[in-house]
């Protein structure tokens, strides 16, 4: 699995990657800037709250806890949001990157049939609003976890972790098998797929790093893949290409 990460990281030089890498940045600074906007907005909306049994002290208070919890979740909620959009930048950028990780380190597989694009997107705008609703319910706990940063991390890339498994395992693998056999092999290799998949969503909540993450999932999972799939004998000879 380290190994996956190690290569996925050293073809971030590649020049097939970089202009991926260029338009997922626009993609991800487009989508902090909207999602600030959006939360701060709506904390501004908040309408002031006059319960007349609290008095001016009890409703001052009150009002300010109020914009207190809602500028705490405009500040939480950008930030957990983010690998929500993972989804959708590599269903606009999948073929590139995988393309480009299988033509380097397994030249022998020869080019995908890939996946439609229609197909790509619309798996792509599943996963984001998949992990938008899911991540929304846990926010309660989120905050509450604030005060326990370890456990709150932890149960984020848990959770997001075997989302962005499923995601990026079946769209990395639908390009060159049927969803019958993709469905097997992950539900055989679970637990190695899910631990890729916390890595994708560890990465997601890094700075810097996250604007990547899109990127180094994709090629992660081509590695993770071809590990779990028989290689024929004579195909192991192929010098990758360089």
């Amino acid at each position: 699995m380290f190994d996956a990460v190690g290569k996925s990281f050293a073809q971030l030089g590649d020049p097939k990657l970089r202009w991926v890498i260029l338009k997922s940045l626009g993609i991800a600074i487009l989508f902090y800037i909207a999602l600030w906007f959006a939360t701060w907005f709506l904390v501004a909306a908040i309408p002031t709250v006059d319960i007349s049994w609290l008095g001016a002290t009890g409703n001052r208070w009150l009002n300010e806890l109020l914009h207190f919890l809602a500028g705490l979740a405009a500040f939480v909620l950008p930030l957990f949001l983010f690998p929500a959009c993972f989804g959708v930048i590599v269903s606009l950028f999948l073929e590139e990157v995988a393309d480009a990780v299988e033509a380097r380190h397994y030249p022998f597989l020869g080019k995908a049939p890939g996946v439609p694009v229609w197909i790509g997107i619309w798996s792509g705008v599943k996963f984001f609003l998949l992990l938008v609703g899911i991540n929304l319910v846990l926010l309660p706990i989120y905050l509450i976890l604030l005060f326990f940063p370890i456990a709150s991390v932890a149960l984020f890339c848990v959770v997001n972790g075997y989302l962005c498994s499923v995601e990026y395992f079946e769209l990395v693998s639908l390009r060159r098998q049927p969803m019958g056999e993709v469905s097997a092999l992950r539900r055989a290799y679970r637990s190695k797929v899910w631990f890729a998949g916390i890595l994708i969503a560890a990465a997601g909540i890094v700075p810097f790093l996250n604007l990547l993450a899109p990127i180094l999932g994709t090629a992660l999972m081509v590695h993770v893949r071809q590990a779990l799939t028989p290689v024929p004998p004579t195909a192991r000879w192929v010098r990758p290409t360089r």
